[in-house]
């Protein structure tokens, strides 16, 4: 015993000068832990304003945790300074549209709170890349800071700090979950990230061993076995982690895509929620509206089409978006923060600035392949929180609708169009389209008949599309055109390729394109939009071709057809025929049969009552008004989340600490073993010394730390523990009876007497779980 205290103040001293040197190596390993991790992040982001938020994020996080293990502050304090700087920097680092220069602002304040509970939600259902878009950047930010606080801090404080590597993984892990379907984060990323946790723990469980037996021997420590080799180690396994990778990717390459957390989350825009727009199609040609401007676009080349949208489902009924039970990739819609990625798209990039006139509706007219919007005027911030678009079909949607008031620009790619030449050698493609039902047995007549079938498929196609402009007559049964039924189900589309003459309008031609394509084996969809001249082609400018405006009115609408190959994709095909006169019907000479008129059974009676469509004179897009009490409730909603979200971080970490100690007790109280719960009472006991503040030295022996506690309780629970570890007998249950029950006695004179802070301090510390770091 005359040589513990000269040795142990010799490694008092060892740990002081010791100390600087982790907590830099420390926080440089977790620094650099997490600018690896957050690699994953980057495709969700993709953005400078991330690297600004997990820069800022960093330097708070190992403030906190710094001071807290220079200060040796208990858990519950760092974590109430951690969300007092998430608060102070959260706003301008991750809410940079809410802030005040650097100052946070009461509003982003909110936005912040709301985020870390809302965030992780918003991130599935919105598309990729979100940049910094609202406050899409929070769940990086507070992930980023909660990852730093606990790395730095195991890194610095904790008996073992090669755990701190572990936030870091699970911080890539995280990003990979809510990434992109398609694999965009580099393996050997994640291959030199798990490589450098390995090296770093390695290091420091030998340099640990080592200053053990060099404070017990009082020899130096040898700084090549300690650090080197585990370094040489680590990086032996790097590299042949990297060797079986990529041989493994060579072998089994990935796929493009994968299942992630976005991947089953269903989307907040359900498209069979809305009424075909196809079903209204005759309402713009209705007297009054005919003539009556929907949309002024600028920019757009001659000749263009603006697409309001594509629809892909038949039920015999109507064609609709979404396909029948809304898992079809139509049916997917997001909200597009920032861009939509056209790098696979070869075509002619243009600028379209529109303005809604007369058209209503949630589907918002596009062009091409969209690439961004931009909403201005009185409503733009609403209505870019409601845009919504699907990436498969083209087709975007404002969730309220659109106004007189709607003003936005188009970033888009027109795609190259095969010639008809080339069409003619057209392969079907592999898109998936929901398979039409109750389709006519007129259209597999009316392919036979307009094709041969030893030809090519592309040839099939346009052979059959030739017959429907060459047989076929536009009206729209308003005025003095020829009677045409409107509707576009089984009986209609039957009716039309059976009549002579061929009468309907691109309502029923477009549907009826679309069966042949897909019963020749083309995947086919019907597009509703507005072309200039709608049915007769011609260009309608407002201040002529110089400046490419163009007015596009209620008798611009049309409809055409999408078809999926394998050499282009998907090519745009308008099969409606000229307007022309009408022959009567009496002037017809009777042609030999070779399209026997089909008796067409009537669909179901569900499937007929078309009275359900709602008419398109409705008004169809105007949302219902809310209650007092729902607008309350939206408006009270952000606040409570803020302030559920301030106490979820602020009682997280104390809950944890709290739960994690009665783990323990219960584990020590229900040991199999009588000897082992009698030493679990002294364990017990001891740590709640340690909690309570008192001086526990880590070589003394039970009976001298039971000696030095107050009362008397300590040195019979140290003897008890003794014998029942060193003693010739063995302890049965009474006895370990008896020892917890002094020990949880003793545990409550301890807190005697005691104030409700010193308590709490007590319950909230860290100590027992602490180990002392020798070196």
């Amino acid at each position: 015993m005359a040589r513990s205290g000269p040795r142990s103040g010799a490694r008092a001293a060892r740990r002081r000068r010791a100390a600087p040197l982790r907590l830099v190596a420390g926080t440089l390993a977790v620094w650099l832990l997490v600018a690896l991790a957050s690699t994953a992040w980057w495709p969700i982001h993709r953005d400078a304003s991330m690297v600004s938020a997990g820069a800022t994020a960093v330097v708070v996080g190992s403030v906190m945790a710094l001071l807290g293990a220079g200060m040796r502050l208990p858990a519950a304090v760092v974590s109430i300074a951690t969300v007092v700087g998430f608060a102070a920097t959260g706003v301008p680092a991750a809410v940079p549209g809410a802030a005040d220069g650097p100052l946070p602002t009461v509003p982003g304040l909110v936005d912040l709170f709301s985020g870390v509970a809302l965030g992780w939600r918003q991130l599935l259902t919105i598309s990729l890349p979100v940049g910094s878009y609202e406050a899409l950047l929070v769940p990086y930010f507070v992930s980023v800071l909660l990852v730093t606080v606990v790395g730095v801090s195991i890194a610095t404080r904790a008996s073992r700090p090669e755990l701190a590597s572990l936030p870091a993984l699970a911080l890539f892990v995280t990003g990979t979950v809510f990434g992109p379907t398609r694999l965009e984060t580099s393996v050997w990323l994640g291959v030199l990230l798990a490589g450098i946790a390995l090296v770093w723990a390695l290091t420091v469980r030998h340099l640990r061993r080592a200053a053990t037996v060099a404070a017990t021997t009082g020899t130096r420590i040898p700084i090549a076995r300690a650090v080197v080799r585990p370094a040489l180690v680590g990086t032996a396994t790097i590299a042949a982690a990297a060797v079986v990778a990529t041989g493994l990717g060579f072998v089994a390459p990935p796929a493009g895509t994968r299942t992630v957390a976005r991947s089953g989350v269903v989307k907040p825009f359900d498209p069979r929620d809305q009424v075909s727009p196809l079903s209204g199609f005759r309402a713009y040609e209705e007297r009054g509206r005919a003539e009556q401007p929907q949309l002024t676009v600028t920019g757009l080349p001659a000749g263009g089409f603006m697409r309001i949208a594509t629809l892909d489902s038949y039920d015999g009924v109507v064609y609709r978006v979404g396909g029948p039970d809304g898992d079809a990739a139509s049916g997917s819609f997001e909200r597009v923060p920032t861009a939509v990625d056209t790098r696979d798209v070869r075509g002619t990039a243009v600028r379209v600035v529109v303005t809604v006139d007369g058209y209503r509706g949630v589907w918002l007219p596009t062009v091409g392949e969209l690439t961004s919007v931009s909403f201005r005027g009185p409503d733009a911030d609403r209505e870019r929180t409601a845009f919504f678009y699907n990436r498969s079909t083209g087709t975007a949607a404002v969730v309220d609708g659109v106004s007189d008031r709607t003003r936005y620009t188009l970033s888009a790619v027109l795609p190259d169009q095969p010639t008809e030449d080339e069409l003619r050698d057209a392969r079907p493609g592999d898109a998936v389209v929901p398979t039409p039902r109750d389709v006519p047995a007129a259209v597999q007549d009316a392919v036979r008949a307009d094709s041969d079938a030893d030809t090519s498929d592309g040839a099939q196609l346009l052979a059959a599309l030739q017959a429907l402009q060459r047989n076929g007559y536009v009206s729209h049964g308003v005025g003095d055109d020829r009677p045409s039924r409107s509707g576009h189900g089984a009986d209609r589309i039957a009716e039309l390729l059976t009549a002579v003459p061929m009468v309907g309008d691109q309502e029923q031609y477009a549907v009826a394109a679309a069966l042949m394509a897909q019963e020749i084996g083309f995947p086919a969809r019907v597009v509703l939009g507005f072309t200039a001249g709608g049915d007769s082609g011609a260009r309608d400018t407002t201040s002529g071709a110089t400046t490419g405006r163009t007015t596009f009115r209620g008798s611009d609408v049309t409809a055409r057809i999408e078809v999926d190959t394998a050499q282009w994709g998907w090519v745009m095909l308008d099969p409606n025929p000229a307007v022309r006169e009408i022959p009567d019907q009496s002037d017809q000479t009777p042609k030999p049969v070779t399209r026997p008129e089909t008796v067409v059974p009537p669909p179901p009676a569900q499937q007929l009552d078309q009275d359900e469509q709602t008419p398109p004179q409705a008004d169809r897009d105007t949302p219902p008004t809310q209650p007092v009490w729902l607008q309350i409730l939206l408006a009270v909603l952000p606040w409570a989340l803020g302030v559920l979200g301030l106490l979820a971080l602020v009682l997280l970490p104390i809950a944890t600490v709290v739960l994690a100690k009665r783990l323990r007790r219960r584990r020590r109280r229900r040991a199999p073993e009588p000897r082992t719960r009698v030493v679990g009472a002294w364990d017990e006991y001891r740590d709640a010394l340690l909690d309570g503040g008192h001086d526990v030295t880590p070589s003394a022996t039970r009976r001298e730390v039971g000696a030095a506690a107050p009362g008397e309780a300590g040195a019979v629970i140290a003897a008890d523990a003794d014998a029942a570890v060193f003693g010739p007998s063995d302890v049965d249950d009474a006895v370990a009876d008896r020892t917890w029950a002094a020990a949880d006695g003793a545990i409550a004179a301890l807190r005697a007497g005691r104030g409700r802070r010193d308590r709490f301090r007590a319950a909230t510390s860290l100590r027992s779980f602490r180990r002392s770091f020798r070196r």
